[in-house]
């Protein structure tokens, strides 16, 4: 096989972790955690208050009427509907987020709302209320819970909140939200950022092959991917890989196994382009292999793959890039 053929098998099975398993010398070919599993369930809209003692009628109907609002919200939120979101609020409503960062007024909440619309088309939420407490005649403190499920049936986290409600105009907005603790409730919450890989793929060459596909396991838990390699038309290596979150480390983490008896793990980091991988195993021949790859996702249906630093035993390798376009699916008969 001739070094460029080899290469590219190289940076395709490096894809799944493998870039440093194969190409051994006589041989062509010598990747608050709460809960490890993904919460099934339908996506309903649970508003339940925990509160003790009776309040005064005035106060119990400005509760309820903040309460309507709570179930508006959670209605609005899961129909997409931004216009009914933003008539709940304030014009100079503030709203904090997990990291910090702030929207301050309709216009920034706007912006906020259809990007992450956009970005999760299918994600719903549920809300469960602990407490509401009347601080002054038009004020309201609301604490509670957001359950978050962004395929829409999967409950990856759940998350603290706090929403101040007043009395404006006869009708009751909400000014400052802010979220806080969140807890992670399965590995899908981080996994879902790779959602996109789904599918198959394919990268040739004059001589060579590489084939591989991406698939969820039964309960979202690990992204599984199988590669195929063929050179000159000889299938000549095969693969497997998972991809996971880390409840060590909460990073994403794979692991790779091929069909000569080489195997590798690397954790991955996002990067504002894409991922940046550091794979450490070990080859078929027993040498020690270590790379730095890199994945950067270009359109729907292509992705860039690079290989840098890979070093196996003492013996130091050129750099690899390599670009895969996604197969599209064949026609029904």
């Amino acid at each position: 096989m001739n070094y460029r053929a080899r290469s590219i098998v190289l940076a395709c099975a490096g894809l799944l972790g493998l870039v440093m398993l194969v190409e051994a010398t006589g041989s062509p070919f010598s990747r608050r955690f709460r809960a490890p599993a993904v919460v099934q369930q339908p996506v309903v809209e649970p508003v339940a208050l925990n509160q003790p003692g009776k309040p005064a009628a005035g106060e119990a109907a400005a509760k309820d009427a903040v309460m309507a609002n709570v179930r508006a919200f959670t209605e609005a939120y899961n129909r997409r509907d931004v216009q009914a979101i933003l008539a709940l609020f304030a014009d100079d409503c503030v709203l904090t987020e997990l990291d910090g960062t702030t929207s301050k007024g309709l216009k920034a909440l706007e912006t906020e709302l259809t990007d992450t619309f956009q970005g999760e088309p299918n994600a719903k939420i549920s809300v469960s209320v602990d407490l509401l407490q009347m601080v002054a005649p038009d004020v309201i403190v609301e604490e509670g819970k957001t359950n978050y499920f962004p395929d829409g049936k999967t409950l990856t986290a759940e998350a603290d909140y706090q929403a101040t409600h007043v009395k404006r105009g006869g009708r009751w907005v909400m000014t400052r939200v802010r979220t806080f603790n969140r807890v992670v409730l399965s590995p899908y919450d981080s996994l879902r950022e790779l959602e996109w890989l789904i599918g198959d793929w394919v990268d040739e060459g004059s001589e060579s092959l590489v084939e591989y596909s991406y698939r969820w396991d039964g309960e979202k838990t690990y992204l599984i991917g199988d590669f195929s390699v063929r050179v000159k038309g000889k299938k000549v290596i095969t693969g497997t890989q998972r991809i996971g979150r880390d409840p060590l480390t909460k990073q994403i983490k794979s692991w790779v196994f091929d069909s000569e008896g080489g195997y590798a793990e690397s954790l991955w980091s996002s990067t504002r382009d894409g991922w940046l991988m550091k794979l450490k195993g070990v080859r078929a021949d027993g040498k020690v292999v270590s790379v730095t790859n890199q994945l950067v996702q270009d359109g729907k249906d292509r992705f860039r793959f690079d290989a840098a630093d890979r070093v196996a035993g003492d013996d130091r390798m050129p750099n690899v890039s390599i670009v895969a376009v996604r197969r599209p699916p064949q026609a029904k008969k």
